[in-house]
């Protein structure tokens, strides 16, 4: 059986990298992997920190010397919520260990291509691994390396459905919003008793573990009737550029059955993997008499669509979880 390693870097925690862990216990699941925890560089955190890729000062981090790790296993696994928390440049060695290394990198949007480019033309890696499908042909051309594309899922063990009666939060909205979108729920619900649960504090202070604050994440989501999501080129179009990123958000929901309300990304794939039924269109632009009406009727509309949204669990279930994409891998290897 094949000795497998996962490098963890226990230094990044908040919000999204819940999701990361839980792609990292999928792993070892799957594998029986063994984790090894990235070091400590030994120059000053703070004084590393003006050196950051993606910033004007980390081209000159090739200059910095190389503090040596060595590794061992059949394969070896590192996954990144981006490029800019690649920390084995700064490391030598690791990589002779290592029979195949495989390297899964989250977001890849355009204004990270000049650091992809610079970090991993080289053939340090076996297997490249990109979660947008439209980006891989930019990755490729930049690196002149093969990139596969793998999309992102949901955690098998957290997101699960919870009984429409049992459902807390009747709105909820994590993440970016429209302001006049946002008012009219929370008009709508303060005029019915009813509870809205959305984001209410940034990501950068995080007070726990990336993993207690994704759990209690996906409790929310599994106890919302309803959930607000928009795709990254509506919500960011200078960070998507022309990209249309299928991100977790739509396998989370889909996994806990809960009703996703806003736009679904514009990416064919996306009905090839989630299917056209998975969200309820509503225009966050609309005047709020219109906003009132759509909501409205969605909320009296709520048990069709939520027995719709428990279809498209079931017939998609498979396909939803890290473990499977885990064992996608591990075909290609």
């Amino acid at each position: 059986m094949a000795n497998h390693l996962v490098i963890k870097d226990k230094q990044l925690n908040g919000w999204e990298y819940g999701m990361l862990r839980s792609f990292e216990r999928a792993i070892e699941e799957e594998t029986g992997a063994q984790t090894v925890e990235l070091p400590q560089y030994n120059i000053n955190n703070k004084y590393m920190s003006h050196f950051g890729h993606g910033m004007k000062r980390g081209v000159y981090r090739k200059y910095f010397p190389k503090q040596p790790l060595a590794l061992k296993a059949d394969v070896a696994w590192s996954i990144l919520m981006g490029p800019e928390n690649y920390r084995l440049d700064l490391f030598k060695g690791w990589q002779y260990g290592c029979r195949k290394k495989v390297l899964y990198i989250y977001d890849t949007m355009p204004f990270q291509y000049p650091v992809i480019q610079r970090l991993f033309s080289n053939d340090n890696w076996d297997l490249l691994i990109t979660s947008f499908n439209d980006a891989a042909a930019d990755l490729e051309q930049l690196t002149g390396r093969k990139w596969h594309s793998l999309e992102q899922a949901a955690d098998r063990n957290l997101f699960t459905p919870v009984p429409l009666q049992e459902r807390l939060i009747h709105f909820s909205s994590y993440g970016r919003r429209y302001p006049a979108l946002h008012e009219a729920i929370k008009d709508f619900c303060a005029a019915r008793g009813l509870y809205y649960d959305y984001t209410t504090h940034d990501a950068k202070h995080p007070t726990a573990d990336a993993k207690d604050l994704y759990q209690q994440y996906a409790w929310h989501l599994s106890h919302s009737v309803f959930t607000l999501s928009w795709p990254v080129e509506l919500t960011n179009p200078a960070r998507a550029g022309h990209l249309h990123p299928i991100t977790c958000r739509w396998f989370e929901a889909a996994a806990a059955g809960t009703v996703i309300l806003g736009k679904r990304p514009a990416n064919e794939a996306f009905d090839e993997l989630l299917g056209n039924q998975l969200v309820v269109e509503i225009d966050p632009f609309a005047s709020k008499e219109v906003l009132q009406e759509q909501i409205e009727h969605i909320w009296n509309n709520r048990e069709n669509l939520h027995n719709r949204a428990a279809l498209v669990r079931e017939q998609r279930l498979a396909k939803l979880s890290w473990n499977e994409r885990v064992n996608r891998i591990l075909s290609w290897i």
